[in-house]
Parts: structure tokens; C-alpha cells; sequence
């Protein structure tokens, strides 16, 4: 059921409102991106008689540390717009809340897909299967604001219709980063890697969507 087909929609802060949401999205990022540098670790067992030789070691493990790196900003990056998203959301319904848990869960996969990633980065359905995650989360993000706009009752009014065509144009630019490296990891695997970090570009472009409603007043009870 929807708001509009007779769901009550839950106020901001009640039992089921964003306040649990975004401490619930909070908890669970902070434990993907701890999980993530588990997998940075050295073989055990292993000794270094000078410090030339584990500074070569350390250097042979680069792609380890650079899809940690890479996976830590796309956690990041999505928490962020994350919690950019939240600002335009006064009242929640059940199926913005299982948006939001689905958008969770695949969160909770990316350390997995980050180790898939790390162990195997010789073979290419490691890239596929990372980009896939992040096309997954892109479409999520881009679902709920959709979902929004047509549930006018549970937004704020700083969501507008060209604020949330801002948006959903910002994470399909988003989106095409891990298409790029979707394609270019079947001649170069390095490259493929390497291509997230225009990621940090495309975030930082100018003409960010989230200060209307940062000025917004909050509700009152």
C-alpha cells in the first residue's frame, strides 16, 4: 500500500520516522567502512629482515589499498546523499521505508564486493559485479526521489519538480562512472580501477541540490 491508496504516512520523528531511519543508515555505514580494512592486512606469518623489504611489500599490496580507498569514498558518497536525501522527506510510508532498508541492505554488501574485488582483481566479473552494486544504489537513490514526487504528502516543499530533476541528473552522471569502468575492465583491468576516482570530480562538480532545504525551517510538534 501507498500513502495515496489509504496508507497513513508516519510524521518525522515518530515511531517509525527519519530520526530511526538515519540512525539506523548511520549505524550501518560506519560498519561497512570499518569492515572494509579488514581486508588490508598483510599474509601472516611473513618476516622482513630490513625495512626496504617491507616497504616493497607494502608497495605490492597497491590494489588492495586502492579499492579500499575507492570503496571508503563510494560508502562516503552515498551516505552523504544519503542523508542530502533526508532533508526533502518531512513524512515516511512503508514503502519509502523498504526503499530505504533495500538501499540498506546493498550497502551492507559492498565490503563483500570490495573483497571479491581485492582477491580476484585478475579476472573481470569482479568489476562487473562492483559497478553493478553501485548501479544498484544509483537506482535506488534515484527511485526514492521519484517516489517522493509523486507522493507530493511526504516531501517538503524545497522539493521541487527542477530540484528533483537536479538530483536524479546528478546520480545518473553518478552512474556513469561505474558504466565506464564496466566496459573498459574488458582492455585494461588497472584502468577500470582506477576510473572510480572520478567520482570525487563528479561529487564535487558545482550545483549541489541540498540547500534549499537545509534553510528550510524545521517542523514543530
Amino acid at each position: 500500500m501507498t500513502a495515496g491508496s489509504g496508507e497513513q504516512p508516519f510524521p518525522a520523528g515518530s515511531g517509525f520516522g527519519t530520526n530511526r531511519i538515519e540512525a539506523l543508515a548511520d549505524g550501518i555505514f560506519a560498519v561497512a567502512m570499518t569492515l572494509l580494512v579488514l581486508d588490508v592486512k598483510l599474509p601472516g606469518g611473513e618476516v622482513f629482515a630490513t625495512d626496504q623489504a617491507l616497504l616493497q611489500r607494502l608497495l605490492s599490496l597497491e590494489h588492495t589499498f586502492v579499492i579500499y580507498l575507492i570503496s571508503f569514498i563510494v560508502l562516503g558518497m552515498f551516505w552523504v546523499g544519503h542523508h542530502a536525501h533526508f532533508h526533502f522527506i518531512r513524512y515516511v510510508d512503508h514503502t519509502l521505508l523498504w526503499i530505504n532498508l533495500l538501499f540498506l541492505f546493498f550497502i551492507t554488501s559492498i565490503p563483500f564486493a570490495t573483497d571479491l574485488l581485492g582477491d580476484h582483481n585478475g579476472l573481470r566479473l569482479p568489476y562487473v559485479y562492483y559497478a553493478a552494486k553501485i548501479l544498484v544504489l544509483g537506482s535506488l537513490l534515484i527511485g526514492q526521489i521519484v517516489y517522493l514526487r509523486r507522493h507530493p504528502e511526504l516531501a517538503r516543499p524545497s522539493l521541487t519538480r527542477e530540484v528533483a530533476r537536479r538530483i536524479v541528473l546528478r546520480t545518473a552522471l553518478f552512474a556513469t562512472i561505474p558504466l565506464l569502468s564496466m566496459a573498459t575492465v574488458f582492455y585494461n583491468t588497472r584502468l577500470a580501477l582506477y576510473l572510480y576516482f572520478l567520482l570525487l570530480v563528479v561529487h564535487f562538480l558545482p550545483g549541489r541540490v541540498d540547500m534549499p532545504a537545509l534553510s528550510e525551517p524545521e517542523d514543530t510538534p
